[in-house]
């Protein structure tokens, strides 16, 4: 459960999780080092450490006025455990969601392309073919993935060769999908210039 999950950091739970994960590792942590993990104020931290104290999840050792070691107490330790669990289900559903809606558009796709070159050699490509991958029963093939950075072509993309959008010619394609998100427009229009059949070019994000 790392602090790059941005889509959970919002959440007080996500933040509860933090703050005992960050005193778990180092009992000597600052406020201001809490605040930056927890994204809040300075002067919120320790209305979370009063919670946390008063809940009998961390206990606090004053070395001086100014010097507070934070321990985190085996309440706290199963507290920050079931909330790792709430947070890797919470995942796990997020994940079963967003991979059943592309394995339906896949499937959709599948009717009329099977033999598919991609357009975008990026993160999306990447989940689109691990996920053709997993699911042979789509019948799908991903011949070549197109990049319009030079320093890209030449190069595999889980073992699909990243090619220039003037090799399209050199594969027998039933369609391209278009796996960018931010060049997306601009990519359906660079195809429709080259005079390709714009019912053969699919759209990943609309």
């Amino acid at each position: 459960m790392g602090n790059n999950q941005v889509f959970f950091k919002s959440t007080p739970l996500y933040k509860e999780y933090l703050l005992l994960e960050a005193v778990e590792k180092n009992s000597n942590i600052t406020q201001r080092e809490l605040s930056r993990i927890l994204n809040v104020a300075v002067s919120m931290i320790n209305e979370y450490l009063d919670k946390e104290e008063k809940n009998g999840y961390i206990t606090r050792n004053y070395k001086s006025s100014k010097d507070v070691e934070y321990i985190i107490t085996d309440k706290g330790i199963n507290r920050k455990k079931l909330l790792n669990v709430s947070y890797l289900k919470s995942a796990q559903a997020l994940y079963n969601t967003a991979k059943s809606n592309i394995i339906d558009f896949l499937s959709h796709v599948s009717t009329s392309a099977k033999q598919l070159i991609l357009y975008g050699a990026g993160e999306v490509a990447e989940i689109l073919i691990n996920t053709i991958n997993d699911h042979p029963n789509l019948g799908i093939k991903v011949l070549a993935v197109i990049d319009d950075n030079p320093s890209k072509v030449g190069q595999m993309i889980l073992k699909k060769p990243i090619i220039s959008r003037e090799r399209i010619v050199d594969y027998d394609t039933e369609g391209i999908l278009i796996s960018s998100y931010g060049e997306h427009q601009e990519i359906y229009n660079k195809l429709l210039n080259m005079n390709y059949d714009k019912n053969k070019i699919y759209h990943f994000f609309d």
